[in-house]
């Protein structure tokens, strides 16, 4: 069964990501964001992390969630 569209919401946390999708370790690594070692990862949402480092989110959502595809 294929996993359907925006699994991976602007509302869960970096860590709730990476240990739901590790996959999208890769996705981050292209963005230069090393977020399984910060301690923000916990508790910060992928959007406010992403415009805390200067990114588009919706951009930022798009391509990890085309990594979980």
């Amino acid at each position: 069964m294929a996993k359907t569209a925006a699994k991976i919401t602007k509302d869960m946390t970096f860590l709730e990501m990476l240990r739901t999708y590790p996959e999208t370790a890769k996705v981050l690594k292209k963005y230069n964001l090393a977020c399984a070692g910060c301690m923000g990862a916990q508790s910060e949402p992928i959007d406010l992390g992403a415009i805390n480092h200067g990114l588009d989110p919706e951009q930022l959502l798009a391509d990890l969630n085309a990594a979980v595809k």
